[in-house]
């Protein structure tokens, strides 16, 4: 296990921003930041799914939800969400600022656990009014193996800033103080389970998250 705050690497306009941990604890994590304004992720896929929350209750919060990812009953990835909070799109969350959003606070963390008949080594999410308390912890076997928090994104680029989808009276975005980013998390070994948490202050939105087995990064914008 190992957690590292990340030097962004690059900040080339009209590219993905791509953080490596390859050469930390012999880890082959790859995260990667899809270009402002984006929702959802540009890598390619062998099998992929996403859930979007819009079917659920509003300001709800679900003691188990089983997820089929928006591929039907037979779908080959399945995943059990515990302790999942809905709310309706607003200035923090929901992506192009419709439908609803998954949310943590202090004291109510979630969690996912995969269940999938395919090997699972991606995950992605549009993560939206990024602060540094927002926590993301990936499990193997009930071992961590991978944390990820708002502090890590603390050098993005001024686009990355302010929701995309939400305004204010004066035109300028919503929460321009805030990261809204599609984050990609590639991985070597496949994962199980993922905890959602804010550790302290307001929550921890995000929308469309993805799973799959990747079989390319993605492409530049």
């Amino acid at each position: 296990m190992f957690s590292t705050r990340i030097g962004l690497l690059g900040f080339l306009a009209a590219v993905q921003i791509i953080i490596s941990f390859a050469d930390i604890d012999a880890s082959n994590e790859i995260v990667t930041i899809e270009p402002a304004g984006r929702t959802n992720s540009s890598a390619t896929f062998l099998h992929v799914g996403v859930e979007r929350f819009d079917h659920l209750e509003r300001h709800w919060k679900y003691d188990e939800y089983v997820s089929n990812f928006g591929l039907g009953a037979s779908s080959q990835i399945k995943g059990k969400y515990s302790g999942l909070i809905t709310v309706a799109a607003d200035a923090y969350g929901g992506a192009g600022g419709t439908g609803k959003y998954a949310a943590a606070y202090p004291g109510f963390s979630y969690s996912l656990r995969l269940n999938a008949t395919v090997p699972i080594d991606y995950f992605g999410l549009f993560a939206t009014a990024m602060d540094r308390e927002n926590t993301l912890t990936f499990y193997k076997n009930g071992e961590e193996v991978f944390k990820f928090t708002g502090l890590d994104l603390e050098a993005l680029r001024l686009e990355h800033l302010g929701n995309p989808s939400w305004f204010q009276r004066n035109g300028l975005k919503a929460n321009p103080g805030l990261a809204y980013v599609f984050l990609n998390f590639f991985f070597t070994v496949p994962y199980d389970q993922v905890k959602f948490e804010q550790t302290e202050g307001d929550g921890f939105e995000s929308d469309n998250h993805t799973v799959g087995s990747f079989t390319k990064l993605g492409v530049t914008q």
